[in-house]
């Protein structure tokens, strides 16, 4: 089956993806490299009703992308922009904006792939002696700690093993993932560890 390519990523995929820091996509969404989308209900800008998918503007939440610190998890803006206009929009109704949650922030497939061509930026296999791993367990445990660094362990074990599970699935270059029983083998040990520090 022919399927069209991928629309949105969430920051959290592109962080993975691109083994960088929140912080650092954010500061390349702010300086206009991309931008970040995200779906609102109905609002109101002037006498304009504005809703579902719109452009925010980086800047304005810059809280939630600290490098040191706690950063937030959610911040209110108060303009967008229509896909395809240069022109922000003010929202006048919501008087408080709209608020907007780390995880409804996405990129554009599009201007995902433009910029991963224009610098480079797409993952290539490591050179190695003898035949590659069936499975990127590397990757998946960068993702981890990176998981674990900036929010903290999820509440269970299960959840843990579903992140790792779905990260595989979006970074498999095959389309193959490791059984759920060989993920919770990794997992295990890591998450016993973890709670006995708790």
């Amino acid at each position: 089956m022919n399927m069209p390519p991928r629309a949105f990523y969430s920051m959290t995929e592109i962080s993975n993806r691109w083994d960088r820091s929140l912080a650092d996509i954010a500061g390349w969404a702010a300086t206009d490299h991309f931008c970040l989308v995200t779906s609102i209900a109905s609002v109101i800008c002037g006498k304009q009703p504005i809703a579902g998918i719109v452009a925010v503007n980086a800047a304005d939440m810059m809280r939630m992308f600290r490098r040191h610190g706690a950063s937030d998890e959610e911040c209110r803006v108060f303009r967008v922009r229509i896909l395809g206009s240069v022109e922000w929009q003010y929202i006048t109704e919501p008087a408080d904006g709209v608020l907007v949650k780390l995880s409804d922030l996405m990129l554009l497939g599009d201007e995902v792939g433009k910029f991963e061509e224009e610098r480079d930026v797409m993952r290539r296999p490591s050179p190695s002696a003898g035949a590659a791993p069936r499975y990127d367990w590397e990757g998946a445990n960068i993702m981890l700690f990176r998981r674990i660094n900036d929010h903290g362990l999820p509440a269970t074990q299960g959840e843990l093993i579903t992140e790792v599970q779905d990260w595989f699935a979006q970074n498999s270059p095959t389309g193959e993932i490791p059984e759920e029983s060989t993920t919770r083998k990794k997992i295990a040990p890591i998450w016993r560890a973890l709670r006995e520090q708790e």
